[in-house]
This record gives C-alpha cells, structure tokens and sequence, in this order.
C-alpha cells in the first residue's frame, strides 16, 4: 500500500470514527460555562451613599420599524464565529434569526437579573431594556427605554444571546441560541475611576472586546471634554452589541487582556470572556412550558455570571465607582449642589441639601427597582415568558429529533465509509480511482449534514412577531401605579406616580421646597495646571487669584488628546497633597492612575500606581521619580 493510500485509510478510519460516536452535525454545546459558580462570594456594601445602585442590566429589547433593514443587514455581515455567504444573507430566516436575537435577550436575561435580585440587597439590581434605532448620521444604535441608567450605579452590565446569521451552519459549530443551546454575550462596565486603566471595562465578551473598549474610551473622552466646557455629562453609550453591529465588528488591537477567572492580585486588565455555545439539561427542557420551577439556564450560565458580578462588587471601592455618577444626578436636582459636591466640600449647608438630594435619588431607584419587577414579572411570568418556554420547548424537540436522525444516519454511513477502507486497503488502483472514492464518500457527508429548516420557520415566525410586539406585552406591568416611600431625617413621604415623569416631577418640586441656601459659592472656571502640560485646565472647587486651592477637581485636556484628571487637594493652581490622578497619552492604551501624596502637581511620596496590563503596585515617589518599592500602609488614600 502506497503512503497516499496510507493516509486516505486512515483519514477514513477517523471519520468513521467520528460518526460512530454521534457527534458530528448534531449541533451540541459545552454543559458548563467558563464563568463558574462560586459559592463563597459573599457581599457587603460599605459604600458612604444609599442613593447608588449596585447592578444595571442593559440589553436590547425593541427595533423601531426604521432601524429594521439596517440592523437585518448588519448582523447579515458582522457574524460572530464565521463569515456568512453574500447568497445567504438575504435569505428570509436570516431576518428571522436577527429578530430572535432581541426576542430571547429578552426572556433570557431575566434568568440574570432574577439571580442578582436573590443575592444583593433589596432595590440595587436595575433593569435597561433599550430600544434599536437608526438614522443616517449615526447608523444603527441604541437607546434606553426607562430611566435606569440615570441613577447611579457601581457596575453595569451589557447582556444578551445571539445566534449566527447563517442557517446552514447551524447543525455545525458556530454560535447559536436555539432549543437547549445558548450563546450569551456578557461585558462589565462602569465608570472610568471603577479600574482607571482599563477606563471602566473590566469583562467582556471576546467577540465584543474592541468595540466595548472604544465605547469605554469614547465614555472618557465624552466626560473630559464636557467637564472641561463646563457642560453636563449627557453622552449615552449605546449597547455594545448594537455599537458591534454597527461599527462592522472592530478588532480589540493592544487591549490589556487577562484570563477569565485570574486571581484578583493579577494584572490590571481585561478578562476576557471567551465564545462559548452551552448547552441546557434537556431534561428541564421536555416539559419547561409546564414546569419552570428550575432554571435550566440559570443552573448552567446564571451562577456562575451572577458569581462574577458579584466578586467584582466585593474588589472595587464602590464611592470611587460612583462619583462622577452621582455628581451627574445630583446636577439633575440642583446644579449648584453638584459644582458643591464635585469640590467634595463639608459645609453644613452642602451636607444638608445632599442628604435630601440622595434621599431623593434613592426614592428614584426604589422607584425603577419596582418598574424592573414589573418588567421581570411581565417578560417572565406574563404571556410574554409563557409564550417563550413554548418556543423554546418546541425548538428542543426539533433539535432532538435532528440528533437521532443523525446518529441513526452517523452509523449507516460509518459501515459505508470502513466498506471503502476495506476496498481502497486491497486495490491496487491509481489515485485517481481513491479520489473517486473520496468524493463519494464526501457526498455522504453532506447529505448528513443538511438541516431542514422548512420545520422552524414557523417557530422563527413566532419569534418575529414577540419581538415586534414587546412593549404591547409588557407595558401593562410598566403602566401601574408605584408609590415608594421617601425618608429624610427624621420624617417620611410617601411620593405615588403612575410614569417615572411624572414621579421626577414630584420629587423635584419637593427638593425646590425643603432645600436652604447654601453657606458659600463654589468656583467653576478656575485655573488647573500640570507640570507635563503647557495649557492649563478648569478647575472644580475651591479657589485662590484664579487658581485651584484646596479640594476639588481638575482636568485637563491639550490639543493632541492628552489629559491628565485629579481629584484632591491643590494648591497654587497644581495637585498638592493627597489625591488621585488618571493620565491619558494618545500614543498608549489605556491609562495611568497613581494615589497618594502629590507636590508641586508630581508624586511625591509613597502611591498606589495602576498601568495597562501590569500587577497594581505600591511605589515610592520623589519629586515624581520612581526610587523603589513602597509600603502599602504609607499610601494616603483618596476620600470620597
């Protein structure tokens, strides 16, 4: 026997191999995600203010009929796991996979929020359903439905499933949400000072990765420029798998990256979260329209997911991931109460009205906490979940049914293809009679793997049509009177409102009734340097001859796109004393953030120093050289 003939038997043993097990074209799933359970994390909340949220989940639950055709064709040409046919992208059910991506988001990430609900404390785990749109300037986008993303928040969370455009691949490997098979799409966010070299981004998806640091980038560069014009913060970052879409999938170029699960002592990075299609217990599966007592995708996603969200909360300073977040919603009641707070003063007059702002802020998310019940019972427990499970149960079958068609088919072809091993063993033919052969037998192969999407086009239809009409099944949940009761010292109200509108109303005009003058001004266009800039910045706080002295903030941003923030103490104009200070180069990514003493605007003395893809470290400073290692007991801590 040749060596030709060699390989040809036994690249046709393995293949028949293959078969023989029933695994090929049968369209399985890992049974376990790389996000693990971790039944030891444990929270406390320690943070100073009880206006701030702990979760916000963002995902897509509605299309506007504008934004339809645009977002049918980017996901036709931006597949995660794959290139798609230009002949197939057009085709008819690949709309209808588009349309099932939003469809599912919205029944699955119930299962995520419904866990975090369980497991933090009551009214700090917030839902954002955003809607799709489009318009010619921006592309498709997207924006959020209620108001949740106006309150402050430690982390948010971007979720959502997904399915590859292309139907004759799914019985192969690609990525797909379908029947007992799962694809979440998973990015953990917040504000820059929540991990200030990585500006925010601490989880994301592999796929999603370059397109959620440049949202995160853009986040900062949004802030720097609004805090440095004196204007308010408005920018709303869409989802990061619309901005995927829509930006035609980015490549994650020089993003520091770590390993999903990497001790929390690792280097200041990335995790990054990699593809992964989970398969479900089928035996949940069988009856889920009738019995949901246990969530088939919470026992193999959910946890573990919860589990890291939930570690994240335990390793960051939750005032520090919240400051900025809070300035902004206190600028909503009381624009002079914000510059106030921004310059972190302690007067009674300031702590006065912030006890009253929060209070209000806090009745806001009680407010949004109960319109996201509303929702999860809605989406869940409503005709909307019912109607899901039935969808989803129905598609298990079909998927089922394609198996064991398959292993029945895997072993008739097995027995053919080890008939050819038997013949091209003991023939003395050309290659050409082995290519025959092969090409045969490469027939077979392809007859096996034909999926016959005929049977799920009615169920494909059904999921269009739950997308289109969300808001018509969840809005009576949304639609109900909510009355959350407000407590300010020593008194109570009971503030009741039937939108969120006209419940911001109420406390709006309760705030203009109760609040006193406050006892000083505050400064706004103070002068802010830094010994590596030669323009100087704005400065937040308080003032001395037109330049920053004592607490507050400063920023400063030159023409190249540089800048360098601090929040602290100053004085003639340049950081001194304690603080903290997050620099920004536009030859790096990501940025450089040291804690601790400051003279002359330098580091000087013992700091904590944060650098893209480095291990934190503790470094002793003079006059801004590195001299050596420091003690991490020496390090003067930012205050909040």
């Amino acid at each position: 026997m040749s060596k030709r003939q060699g390989f040809v038997v036994c690249a046709l043993l393995v293949a028949a191999a293959l078969l023989l097990s029933g695994c090929a074209g049968t369209a399985r799933g890992s049974r376990s995600s790389a996000l693990q359970t971790d039944a030891s994390v444990d929270l406390t909340d320690y943070s100073l203010s009880r206006a701030d949220a702990l979760v916000v989940i963002r995902y897509p639950a509605i299309i506007h009929a504008d934004a339809e055709k645009p977002y049918f064709h980017a996901f036709s040409i931006s597949a995660i796991g794959g290139e798609v046919p230009p002949e197939n992208r057009t085709k008819k059910v690949t709309t209808r996979i588009a349309q099932s991506v939003i469809a599912k988001s919205n029944y699955y990430v119930m299962s995520l929020y419904r866990e975090l609900q369980k497991e933090l404390p009551q009214d700090t785990v917030l839902l954002s359903p955003h809607i799709i749109l489009w318009d010619a300037e921006r592309g498709i986008y997207s924006r959020p439905i209620l108001a949740t993303e106006q309150i402050p928040s430690v982390v948010t969370v971007d979720f959502n499933v997904y399915s590859y455009p292309d139907t004759e691949a799914m019985m192969d490997s690609p990525p797909i949400t379908f029947g007992d098979l799962v694809t979440p799409l998973f990015v953990v966010h917040g504000d820059r000072w929540l991990q200030p070299a990585t500006n925010g981004l601490l989880l994301s998806s592999d796929a999603l990765m370059g397109t959620a640091w440049e949202l995160s980038e853009e986040e900062v560069e949004n802030a720097l420029q609004s805090r440095l014009n004196n204007m308010p913060v408005r920018h709303q970052r869409p989802l990061d798998f619309v901005a995927f879409l829509n930006r035609r999938a980015p490549v994650a170029r020089g993003v520091p990256l770590r390993a999903l699960g990497d001790s929390p002592g690792g280097e200041v990075a990335v995790e990054n979260y990699p593809l992964e299609k989970i398969q479900l217990d089928g035996a949940l599966l069988e009856n889920l329209s009738s019995d949901f007592d246990v969530d088939p995708f919470a026992e193999r996603f959910v946890q573990g997911a919860a589990a890291r969200v939930k570690r994240t909360l335990g390793q960051v300073n939750h005032d520090k991931a919240t400051f900025f977040a809070r300035q902004n919603a206190l600028a909503r009641f009381d624009p002079e109460l914000a510059l106030a707070f921004l310059a972190r003063s302690g007067g009674e007059s300031v702590r006065a009205r912030l006890q009253l702002a929060e209070a209000l802020i806090e009745a806001e998310r009680k407010f949004i906490s109960a319109q996201s019940l509303s929702l999860y019972d809605g989406t869940y427990h409503g005709d909307y979940g019912s109607k899901m499970r039935q969808m989803i149960e129905g598609e298990y079958r079909l998927l089922e049914d394609r198996r064991s068609a398959a292993r029945k088919q895997n072993v008739t072809t097995a027995l053919a293809a080890l008939a050819m091993v038997g013949a091209l063993y003991g023939a003395t033919a050309s290659g050409a009679a082995g290519a025959a052969a092969l090409e045969t037998f490469s027939g077979v192969l392809v007859l096996g793997s034909i999926w016959a999407m005929s049977s799920t086009l009615e169920t494909r239809a059904e999921s269009a049509k739950m997308s289109e009409n969300f808001l018509a099944l969840i809005a009576p949940a949304l639609e109900r009177q909510i009355s959350v009761q407000m407590e300010w010292l020593e008194s109570k109200e009971r503030i009741s409102a039937m939108g969120f509108a006209e419940f911001r109303n109420k406390t709006l005009t309760l705030y203009q009734a109760r609040i006193r003058s406050l006892e000083r001004r505050f400064e706004d266009n103070c002068l802010f340097r830094h010994p590596g800039f030669n323009l100087a910045g704005r400065w937040y706080g308080d003032c001395s001859d037109g330049r920053a002295e004592g607490r507050g903030y400063g920023v400063i941003v030159d023409e190249s796109g540089n800048s360098v923030e601090f929040l602290g103490n100053a004085r003639g104009g340049v950081p001194e004393g304690s603080g903290g200070l997050i620099a920004r180069y536009h030859h790096e990514t990501g940025a450089f953030y040291f804690e601790g003493t400051f003279s002359g605007g330098l580091p000087d003395g013992v700091l904590l120093v944060e650098e893209p893809g480095r291990k934190q470290r503790t470094r002793e400073f003079r006059a801004g050289r590195d001299v050596g290692n420091g003690a991490a007991t020496e390090v003067q801590r930012l205050m909040f």
